[in-house]
């Protein structure tokens, strides 16, 4: 009854509106955003026309850019939705996004998992630039399911019910059984990669769960995190035969990743073009010690605000000052 009405809606406002869909002038930024999100969540147009009290026709001829009623109000109905739903951290890339030797081998077991529908992971210390290659490889591909885990999300139902909510499976059931089946019945043969990060946080039963829903959605997963999780794995641990089944399903695994001057080059010339050898050389240093990237990245910032605000050219006497004003050992 519900979408009988938004149909008679949506014929009404193409009565009264009197225009002819090519002749309507489309909110392209909006559009592109609609796609973009239509895409990520995964959710059909039957879904979407119910969560916008719109046809499933009026959806589709708004997709097509074919929409023949009142497309101002259509427009206003998307654009409230994606104000409550998408996800802003994946509408636009960072300004910048290195290929460093590490990326470059996370992004293989990405690829590798996404197109074979494999298990695979993907193991480095922290500031190895783990978290930005995933983020860009969901930007690249947008209908992947990346989420993260972490202390107060490593419990079963804790991660499962992230990883529902982010691939658009029916929310609101609270058993966990019923959760999986309807993630499962979501992503079932769909061919979309669940990437999940920090994955050192999660318990044997979370990845039971990441399991079962690779094994009977027959989708790519893909376990991001620090070196600790895969000598779980392993068996260095006196419950290393619960990951047996894991284990055995793994089928590609990056790790024990290099931190090259070439990279270090590459990202601080990104931020900093016209970086002299003695900085590089400084900045490589940093990067190889804690924090990696993520700290040479740090160091890199607070200096170039010092030269900003002071009107100096960036030396290393100033990445030595910024050094300083940063937690160190």
């Amino acid at each position: 009854m519900a979408n009988q009405a938004a149909l008679k809606r949506d014929l009404m406002e193409a009565e009264s509106s009197k225009l002819k869909a090519d002749d309507q002038e489309y909110d392209m930024e909006l559009h592109r955003r609609f796609i973009l999100w239509k895409e990520e969540s995964g959710n059909s147009g039957l879904v979407i026309s119910k969560m916008i009290n719109r046809s499933t026709a009026a959806i589709s001829q708004y997709v097509n850019k074919q929409y023949a009623g009142n497309l101002e109000e259509i427009e206003k109905s998307i654009r409230i939705l994606l104000d409550r739903e998408e996800n802003l951290e994946f509408v636009v890339g960072p300004d910048i996004f290195c290929s460093t030797k590490p990326s470059i081998l996370i992004w293989e077991v990405l690829q590798y998992c996404d197109q074979k529908a494999k298990m695979g992971v993907a193991l480095a210390p922290s500031g190895t630039g783990k978290t930005e290659t995933c983020k860009e490889y969901k930007r690249k591909n947008r209908a992947s399911v990346f989420v993260t885990a972490d202390y107060t999300k490593r419990r079963p139902g804790a991660i499962l019910k992230l990883i529902s909510k982010h691939a658009g499976a029916v929310q609101g059931r609270t058993a966990i059984s019923d959760m999986l089946d309807s993630t499962v019945e979501k992503l079932r043969d769909s061919k979309r990669l669940v990437i999940i990060d920090d994955a050192h946080f999660l318990s044997w039963e979370a990845f039971e769960v990441c399991r079962k829903l690779h094994d009977c959605a027959r989708v790519g997963v893909v376990y991001v995190g620090q070196e600790r999780l895969y000598e779980q794995m392993k068996g260095q641990s006196d419950r290393a035969y619960l990951f047996d089944q894991i284990y055995r399903r793994i089928a590609i695994k990056r790790d024990h990743f290099s931190i090259v001057k070439e990279d270090v080059k590459k990202i601080a010339n990104s931020l900093c073009p016209g970086l002299d050898k003695v900085c590089i050389d400084y900045l490589y240093q940093k990067a190889r010690g804690k924090g990696r990237f993520g700290f040479m990245g740090n160091i890199l910032d607070m200096a170039m605000e010092i030269a900003k605000t002071n009107d100096l050219p960036m030396s290393v006497d100033l990445l030595r000052e910024a050094e300083r004003f940063l937690l160190q050992e």
